[in-house]
C-alpha cells in the first residue's frame, strides 16, 4: 500500500494528472442535455434522476478504446467476466442493465450478458448512465438501469479524423470518422478495425483471452425536410472474428469462430407546433455467431455450432407540452424477437407489445416531479406493469434532493424457456422450462436417469424477475468550487431465475433447468467530489459501499441452519450473522481517485486515475452458497493508470501515451480480464472543413 501513497504524492507534485469526471465544467455541463432518463431532452441540472454524463473529450483523455473500459473506470460500476465482459451496477450483475445504441437496444447475449467488448469508443459522443430501474420507459433488462451510447454528434462543425494505435499483447487499431454537415442536416460514417493476440495467465493451458480481430462501420444520415419534419436513418456493421484452443482427453482442439452484429435504425420526428411533436420509430437488429472445433492432430470435429437471433420494433412516441408546468410523454410499441441455434429443436420467437405513459410536472420553479409507468404484454410470460415516480427540490440556488421509486423487471429469456442441450464431452444437461418435461419423460423411458429430483412439471411457468427499487440523493456545491453528489439506493429483487438440478443421469451427472426461487436484496451509497484547483487543475474522486444479501439464505443463518469450518479448530459449527458476507462477485467498497492537469492553449493533458477494489467472494468450497472462507474471496486490490496527449498544429494532430496498471497487478485464478501492465501509444489527425450552406 505504501508504494500507491508514494506514486501518489509523487504524481501531485509532478504534474501528470487528470481526473475523468461528468462535471468538468461549471456551467457547460450544467447546462447539458440528457435524453436517456427521461425519453425526450431535458437539462442534466433538472433532471430528478441520478444520472452520469461522459463526453467524448473524456473518453479520449482516458485513451480508452473499448467500452468496457471506460466503465471501469465510473464510481459503483463494476465489470465481470462471467460469458463475456459485462457490468455490474447497484450490485446487480449484468444481465440486469440494457445497454442502448443512440436509444435503440443492442441484442446478443449470453447467459444475459452484453459483451462490452464489442463496442469501440472512437465514434461515441457521449455516454449516458442512469442508475436505478427504468423499466417504466424500457421494459426488460433496464431492473438495474440503462447505459445509452450516443453516437449523434453537433451538425455545425464538419471534421474527418484519421487514427490509429499500437500497445501490448500486439494489440494495434486504425479507425476513421467523418461527419460533413449541410445546410438541412447532417452526413456521419466511422470505420474501426481492433486487433488483438489475446494473452495467457498463468500456467493456463489455452488462452486467457484469445486472439481476436474485429471490424466495425457505422454511419448516420439526418435531414430537416420542413421546419416541421425531420428524418434519421442509422446503420451499424460488426464483425469478429477468433481463433483459440485447448486441451482434451483425445489431445489439442481448434476452437474458430465468427461474430457479426448488424443494427439499422430510421426515425421521422413531425412537430407541427411548439407545444407538440411526435416521432416514428423502426429499428431492426441481427447477432449472429459459427463456431467450430476441431481436433489438431486429425481435424476431426468436436463441435460445431450455430447462433442467430432478430429483433424488430416499431414505435410511436408523442410528447405534448399540456401546459407550462405539464408535459406529457406517450408512446406504443411492438417487438417481434426471434432466435435459431444449434442448442434449440425449432425456431423461437416471442411477440410482445408494450404502452408507456409519462408526465413531467413542475408546479413550482424549486420542484420536477416524473410520474411514468409502462405495461408490456407478451405471449410467453404474463404480462408486466411498471411503474416510476422520479423527483427533485431545489433547496436553493445551490443544492437540491432527488428522490426515486419504481420497479424494474426482467423477462425470461430464450434460453431458460426453450434451451436444449447435452454436452456430449462432460456428460450433463441443461433443458429450457418449457421443454423440460417431455425431454425428461423420454430420456426415462431410454433408461438415462436415475434419479428425479424436482417434479418438471413444476417447472414449466417461470415468472419475470422483478424489483421495488428506491434511492435518494442530494447534489450541490460545498464550497464555492467543490461539487458533491451523494446517492443512497436499496434494490430488492424477487422471483430470481436460478438453474437448479432437477435430475441425475445414470452417468451421475446431473440434468439441469430453471426455477423461480429466492429473492436478494442490495443497498448502499455512493459519493462523488470534483475540486478544481486553480486554472489548469482539478481532482475527483468517488466511493461506493455496498452490501448485498440473499435474504432466504440469511434467514437460514440467524436460524443457524448453515454450516462452516472453523478457521481455528477446525470443527463444524454454525455460520454467525456477523460473518455473512453476502452475494458473490459484490465488493463492500470500491473507490477512485482522478487528477487531471489540461493546459488548452498549451495543448497538453495528462492524468492518472486510481482504482481501488476491496475483498469479494469467488467461489463455494464448502458448499454453503456464501463465501465464508479465506480461500473463497479475491483479495482486494488497487490499480493506477496514466495518460499523456499533446496536441499539435492548431489542434489538428493529436499524440498520446498511456500505461495502465503500472504495478502490473493480476490475479490469473479470479480476474480474466486484467491481463497485467499494458502500454499504448496513437495519434489521432483531425481535418475540418466547412459547413456545406447547399
Amino acid at each position: 500500500m505504501y508504494r500507491y501513497l508514494f506514486l501518489f504524492a509523487c504524481i501531485m507534485r509532478a504534474g501528470i494528472l487528470f481526473a475523468q469526471t461528468d462535471t468538468t465544467g461549471s456551467n457547460k455541463v450544467l447546462q447539458e442535455v440528457v435524453v436517456t432518463a427521461t425519453r425526450n431532452e431535458q437539462l442534466l441540472s433538472k433532471v430528478p434522476v441520478p444520472v452520469t454524463v461522459i463526453t467524448k473529450q473524456q473518453v479520449q483523455s482516458m485513451g480508452a478504446v473499448l467500452l468496457q473500459q471506460v466503465l471501469a473506470e465510473q464510481t459503483g460500476l463494476f465489470i465481470t467476466s462471467n460469458h463475456g465482459t459485462g457490468v455490474q451496477m447497484q450490485g446487480l450483475e449484468a444481465e440486469y442493465t440494457l445497454i442502448l445504441l443512440d436509444g435503440e437496444p443492442l441484442i446478443g447475449r449470453t447467459a444475459g450478458t452484453f459483451d462490452l467488448s464489442r463496442i469501440v469508443v472512437s465514434n461515441i459522443e457521449r455516454i449516458e448512465i442512469i442508475k436505478g430501474p427504468v423499466s417504466s420507459l424500457y421494459g426488460s433488462d433496464a431492473l438495474a438501469g440503462v447505459i445509452n451510447i450516443i453516437t449523434a454528434g453537433n451538425k455545425q462543425q464538419g471534421v474527418t479524423s484519421i487514427g490509429g494505435r499500437y500497445g501490448s499483447n500486439n494489440v494495434y487499431t486504425l479507425d476513421g470518422n467523418t461527419r460533413i454537415p449541410y445546410q438541412k442536416g447532417s452526413f456521419a460514417a466511422g470505420v474501426s478495425m481492433y486487433n488483438s493476440n489475446g494473452y495467457t495467465l498463468g500456467n493456463a493451458a489455452s488462452p486467457t483471452v484469445s486472439p481476436f480481430k474485429t471490424y466495425t462501420a457505422q454511419s448516420r444520415w439526418e435531414h430537416d425536410w420542413s421546419p416541421r419534419w425531420h428524418t434519421s436513418l442509422s446503420g451499424r456493421y460488426y464483425e469478429q472474428r477468433y481463433n483459440s484452443y485447448f486441451q482434451d482427453t483425445k489431445g489439442r482442439v481448434s476452437d474458430v469462430g465468427k461474430e457479426k452484429d448488424m443494427n439499422a435504425s430510421w426515425q421521422v420526428r413531425h412537430t407541427p407546433g411548439k407545444n407538440f411533436s411526435e416521432v416514428l420509430r423502426l429499428y431492426y437488429s441481427r447477432y449472429a455467431t459459427n463456431e467450430e472445433m476441431r481436433y489438431q492432430q486429425d481435424n476431426s470435429i468436436y463441435d460445431v455450432s450455430f447462433f442467430k437471433q432478430q429483433y424488430i420494433k416499431p414505435e410511436y412516441q408523442a410528447d405534448w407540452q399540456l401546459h407550462p408546468k405539464h408535459q406529457l410523454t406517450g408512446g406504443i410499441g411492438y417487438i417481434h424477437e426471434s432466435l435459431e441455434a444449434t442448442r434449440y429443436d425449432n425456431r423461437m420467437a416471442f411477440n410482445s407489445g408494450y404502452v408507456f405513459i409519462q408526465e413531467n410536472w413542475k408546479p413550482a420553479g424549486a420542484w420536477n416531479i416524473l410520474i411514468g409507468g409502462r405495461f408490456d404484454t407478451h405471449n410467453q410470460y404474463p404480462s408486466q406493469f411498471s411503474p416510476k415516480v422520479s423527483l427533485s427540490y431545489n433547496i436553493n440556488r445551490d443544492w437540491r434532493i432527488l428522490g426515486a421509486v419504481g420497479r424494474g423487471y426482467r423477462a425470461p429469456d430464450f434460453r431458460q424457456l426453450y434451451l436444449h442441450f447435452n454436452n456430449a464431452a462432460v456428460g450433463y444437461t441443461v433443458l429450457g422450462t418449457r421443454l423440460a418435461a417431455a425431454v425428461l419423460k423420454e430420456m426415462q423411458q431410454q433408461g438415462q436417469i436415475k434419479q428425479v429430483n424436482i417434479d418438471p412439471a413444476q417447472t414449466k411457468e417461470l415468472d419475470a424477475e422483478s424489483s421495488w427499487s428506491y434511492n435518494l440523493g442530494i447534489q450541490g456545491k460545498a464550497f464555492a468550487n467543490t461539487k458533491v453528489k451523494v446517492n443512497f439506493f436499496y434494490n430488492a429483487v424477487k422471483n430470481l431465475i436460478d438453474t437448479r438440478t432437477i435430475a441425475v443421469k445414470t452417468n451421475d451427472l446431473a440434468v439441469y433447468s430453471y426455477v423461480n426461487v429466492h429473492s436478494i436484496s442490495t443497498s448502499g451509497a455512493e459519493v462523488e467530489l470534483l475540486q478544481p484547483l486553480g486554472a489548469y487543475w482539478q481532482v475527483s474522486g468517488g466511493y461506493q459501499y455496498l452490501r448485498s444479501k440473499d435474504n432466504d439464505l440469511f434467514k437460514k443463518v440467524k436460524n443457524g441452519e448453515v454450516y462452516t469450518k472453523d478457521a481455528g479448530t477446525g470443527d463444524t459449527r454454525a455460520l454467525k450473522t456477523s460473518e455473512y458476507f453476502g452475494l458473490f462477485n459484490r465488493s463492500h467498497h470500491s473507490g477512485n481517485i482522478k487528477i487531471a492537469y489540461i493546459h488548452p492553449r498549451l495543448g497538453v493533458d495528462a492524468n492518472a486515475r486510481v482504482l481501488y477494489r476491496s475483498k469479494y467472494g469467488f467461489t463455494d468450497e464448502n458448499g454453503n452458497n456464501t463465501p465464508d472462507l479465506k480461500s473463497e474471496f479475491v483479495p482486494g486490490y488497487t490499480t493506477v493508470n496514466l495518460a499523456a496527449a499533446k496536441s499539435l498544429f492548431s489542434k489538428q494532430l493529436r499524440l498520446q501515451a498511456t500505461l495502465e496498471n503500472i504495478f502490473n497487478y493480476t490475479d490469473p485464478q479470479h480476474i480474466a480480464t486484467m491481463p497485467g501492465r499494458i502500454y499504448s501509444v496513437g495519434l489521432t489527425w483531425n481535418f475540418y472543413h466547412a459547413v456545406n450552406k447547399q
